[in-house]
């Protein structure tokens, strides 16, 4: 049997929906799984997520087990009297530095998942990042058997026609950016850019939307930035949209734009390249990997320059046309089907039938 264990189990969020996909991956091929979490939310799902200490009781030398680690957890001072075989899903830990000033919480559980995750290197018999990024993080920790098991992704997209897509669509040219407010997104760095694009092309909007109730004193920096540059009316801000809105709202928006300094893989990129919305992204961590050659890597925060970028993209159809194809086709290798093959290529190794 192979037991899936998420520390924090959530209905709609990225490493809880992995979690989801590979149950389905063992099904289709008939290898006896369970997933079990330490929390859940909403506490319905507890119907269909039981709890670690009921699983971890009847695990056995033959079973293994697949840990999704992404922050300090109290959970991983218990994996080592677990009796089975243990494999590291590695979705990646934030810096503690991106905190500092905004949450010493999270600074602190950022540094303690670090320190986690060096400390349990000897633990684990497979570390699996979900990006070669991460994998290098992995090795950097001191892990020798590695590989790579990308997230899949819903690359599902709306119908043009449908309400939801009327719903958010404008003659103005969109920007787009999807993510909860934390400081490593930038966002700050994305309403500089839009500020100036807005200047040059005053038909436009920028839409944002995630989270933003976790880190208040940042929130509110990024609304008093807003409000410094007399953006209210032209920055749409929308809380966790229902799956079908948000593909609407992809499907609606004209350049996705990302100034993160720090990710692990980055779901919304190829969220975006799956409903064909051309990518302008900031050069860190994951983001080159993830995005391949679909869309447009920024080197430098030059505000100004990403916005002229901006105004060329929407001024030149034939590089609109090409990145938007292009996108289409990387959002294709995170499709359930395209991750599945290389699931069952890996399934030897996780369960320790060959070595790496």
């Amino acid at each position: 049997m192979i037991c899936q264990v998420v520390p924090e189990y959530y209905k709609y969020d990225a490493i809880s929906q992995h979690a989801r996909h590979i149950a389905a991956m063992l099904s289709d091929i008939d290898v006896p799984w369970v997933t079990c979490a330490g929390r859940v939310s909403p506490e319905s799902l507890r119907t269909e997520i039981p709890p670690v200490d009921e699983v971890f009781a009847r695990l056995t030398k033959h079973d293994t087990l697949l840990f999704h680690f992404s922050i300090a957890t109290p959970l991983f001072d218990r994996l080592k009297h677990l009796p089975c075989r243990k494999v590291m899903i590695y979705h990646n830990i934030t810096p503690a530095r991106f905190f500092k000033g905004i949450s010493q919480n999270t600074s602190a559980a950022c540094d303690k998942g670090r320190a986690q995750l060096k400390g349990a290197a000897r633990v684990f018999d497979l570390a699996l990042g979900v990006s070669r990024f991460n994998e290098a993080e992995l090795r950097a920790a001191g892990y020798t058997a590695t590989g790579v098991l990308p997230l899949v992704v819903n690359t599902n997209v709306a119908d043009d026609r449908t309400v939801r897509s009327l719903f958010f669509r404008s003659e103005k040219v969109s920007l787009l950016h999807v993510g909860k407010w934390a400081p490593n997104k930038r966002l700050e760095d994305i309403i500089k850019v839009f500020y100036l694009y807005h200047r040059i092309n005053p038909e436009s909007r920028l839409i944002l939307v995630g989270r933003n109730w976790e880190w208040e004193n940042y929130t509110q920096a990024v609304v008093e930035l807003i409000h410094a540059f007399d953006l209210q009316g032209k920055v749409k801000v929308f809380q966790d949209l229902p799956a079908p809105d948000l593909a609407a709202l992809y499907r609606a928006c004209d350049v996705y734009v990302s100034m993160s300094e720090h990710e692990g893989f980055c779901v919304p990129l190829v969220e975006a390249m799956a409903s064909a919305c051309p990518i302008l992204a900031f050069e860190a961590g994951a983001i080159p990997e993830t995005l391949g050659n679909a869309g447009i890597l920024l080197k430098e925060k030059n505000a100004l320059e990403i916005a002229e970028w901006i105004h060329y993209l929407m001024n030149n159809e034939k590089m609109y046309q090409t990145l938007a194809q292009r996108g289409k086709e990387r959002a294709r290798d995170f499709s359930y089907e395209g991750v599945f093959e290389h699931f069952k290529r890996l399934l030897p190794l996780i369960l320790g039938e060959t070595r790496n």
